[in-house]
């Protein structure tokens, strides 16, 4: 995993900007406060994820289409823990623990091995928002950006 000088600009760093503008003060941004026709640009790119406690798990509540094109299976509805390529250990469940614990926003990039012509690598981002100020993180939103295409 890197560090956050990895999404730089683009669209991860225009995804970090909105989650930043979100905080309003706070550590975490409001779960209520994101809206993602506030980034209809970054829609198709965008996940919303639930995290879910004893055991840690993660729930895709919201994918973009873009995440959808790319993936070997429509993953909404599912939790982490039931796709065998991201279940614990892997990077994507280590990029999702690391978010939450830290309660601040987590990189990383991916090698692509899907079946899309033309994309070799795929970069994600994922951003810790809560329900209610000072609370647990409960929700993660997340960005990718595609590499080679």
């Amino acid at each position: 995993m890197s560090d956050l000088r990895g999404p730089g600009s683009g669209r991860l760093g225009d995804f970090l900007n909105y989650w930043n503008s979100l905080r309003k003060g706070q550590a975490l941004p409001l779960k209520a406060d994101f809206d993602p026709l506030d980034i209809p640009r970054l829609l198709p790119y965008t996940e919303l994820i639930d995290v879910l406690y004893d055991p840690l798990d993660f729930h895709y509540r919201l994918l973009g289409t873009a995440i959808d094109e790319i993936s070997r299976q429509s993953y909404g509805g599912l939790k982490v823990s039931e796709i065998p390529s991201q279940k614990e250990p892997s990077t994507m469940f280590s990029l999702y623990q690391k978010a939450v614990l830290s309660g601040e926003p987590s990189f990383t990039e991916l090698d692509y091995v899907g079946e899309v012509v033309g994309v070799y690598g795929v970069k994600c981002i994922v951003c810790p928002m809560t329900q209610e100020p000072g609370g647990p993180v409960t929700c993660l939103a997340g960005c990718i950006d595609l590499v080679g295409r």
